[in-house]
């Protein structure tokens, strides 16, 4: 969105996704994208070339906008027993030494919270909320709307914690001074928080031992020095595992060296609960419309456009690669080998390389379907584990999401949701169920009617 509106003017942006330029204001807004300046547009039309600043220019004044939205939010009265389990909080901090007095409620409305402080809190509610009510420091007793008032506090404070560093040091070899592996570092934000309690909910639901997220470059950096120093060079993989009550990561390496196995290894493991308020975390949800706005899609058109091409160069190279292969028998390019070249064997050496080309085409449409998936979740702002509410054969259908995909056309998109449903009764079955999604470019429609 912030490339598009320095591409040009707002109107014209409306124009093109079908939407008015009040919606295209409110919508940067929502979104916090600055725009250009009074008077940028008219320079542009005088033929001067305004420098465009990047996005991380307006880092400082995003942030100013994020902290007194979180703080408007947090702003709200506290019911008395939110405030007592607050107070609870702040008295068992201050026992172990902390300093509280800056966070200390003014009336029924919470301060202006250290993002440091925030986050004790956030884990000294969690781990001593009912502690507080069988010891009768809060005059109540437990039950579900005492943890539902538990849940809104808990709801409050989370956006004003400062994102933590959870630090997963691999197992083995403890005796010596280098890790057997590397250490790996994660941020836990919120939108992480959110995805592992979606993730945890699948876990306790199932009865599974453990649910796994594949780390991307983004969630985590391998430490460069003195902690782990690699003989040779190597490719990572790593997933993020997810238990009912904790996580941990493993992850595999694989050398240069086609002869050498792949060698799998575990970080240690850190409690849930000793780092997020898991228990009382509210589960990621989202209404999905049946027809997927172009709003949506127009920040993806590029990426689109680029599967789409490459899609269909897989589709070529497969009928090439696949026509060879039956129309011309190995007996017979042995033949011709033998009568024709002797031992030179040309065709069977091109029949090998095709072979070795067909193993290339099914690692592509392995990368092609993961690329599919990863961008499904990111137009449709979903993820793995997240719960999705969308008409489908004209019923309501609710689904635990587990996994994505779209197939896409010159102007047409069809999105596909997998996932668990959900009974009538609100909790998770055992059913597996499909929920599809479609976008139309209105641009491609008019032009398909017009030829």
């Amino acid at each position: 969105m912030f490339a598009l509106v320095w591409e040009k003017p707002t109107l014209e942006i409306a124009r093109d996704l079908g939407l008015s330029d009040v919606a295209i204001g409110k919508l940067c807004a929502r979104l916090q994208v600055p725009k250009p300046p009074r008077g940028y547009w008219a320079r542009v039309e005088a033929g001067q070339t305004p420098r465009r600043p990047p996005l991380a220019a307006f880092r400082e004044e995003l942030e100013a906008k994020r902290r007194d939205a979180l703080r408007a939010k947090a702003a709200g009265s506290l019911s008395k027993l939110q405030r007592e389990f607050y107070e609870a909080a702040l008295t068992d901090l201050a026992s172990r030494g902390v300093d509280v007095d800056a966070a200390q409620p003014r009336g029924s409305r919470l301060p202006d919270i250290d993002p440091d402080l925030a986050a004790q809190l956030l884990v000294a509610i969690q781990d001593r909320c009912q502690d507080w009510v069988g010891e009768g420091k809060i005059a109540t007793r437990w039950g579900s709307s005492v943890r539902s008032s538990v849940a809104s506090l808990v709801d409050r404070l989370l956006p004003l914690a400062r994102p933590q560093l959870l630090v997963f040091e691999t197992e083995g070899r403890r005796h010596t001074y280098v890790a057997s592996g590397p250490v790996i570092f994660i941020r836990l934000t919120a939108h992480l928080q959110g995805r592992i309690v979606a993730l945890t909910g699948m876990v306790r639901d199932h009865k599974l031992q453990h649910v796994v997220m594949p780390l991307t470059a983004a969630d985590h950096a391998w430490s460069a020095h003195h902690l782990y120093a690699p003989g040779s060079q190597m490719f990572l993989v790593s997933w993020l595992c997810v238990s009912a009550s904790e996580i941990w990561v493993e992850w595999s390496c694989k050398a240069w060296r086609e002869e050498d196995a792949p060698e799998r290894f575990t970080t240690g493991r850190i409690n849930l609960r000793a780092v997020m308020p898991i228990d009382f975390m509210p589960v990621r949800e989202a209404t999905l419309s049946p027809v997927v706005s172009t709003a949506k899609v127009e920040p993806y058109r590029e990426r689109l456009l680029a599967l789409l091409e490459a899609e269909r160069v897989h589709e070529m190279m497969s009928h090439a690669a696949y026509s060879m292969e039956r129309d011309v028998p190995g007996e017979m390019l042995a033949l011709a080998d033998r009568i024709l070249f002797g031992d030179k064997r040309p065709f069977q050496a091109a029949r090998e390389a095709w072979r070795h080309l067909e193993d290339e085409l099914e690692r592509w449409e392995r990368e092609l379907e993961a690329e599919r998936s990863a961008l499904a979740r990111s137009i449709l702002e979903i993820g793995l584990g997240d719960i999705v509410t969308s008409q489908s054969r004209g019923r309501l259908l609710r689904l635990s999401v587990t996994g994505t995909s779209l197939y896409a056309s010159d102007g047409h998109v069809t999105f596909v949701i997998q996932g668990i449903r959900f009974r009538k009764d609100g909790t998770l079955g055992k059913l597996h169920e499909t929920l599809t999604l479609s976008f139309e470019d209105e641009g491609k429609r008019r032009e398909n009617r017009q030829k």
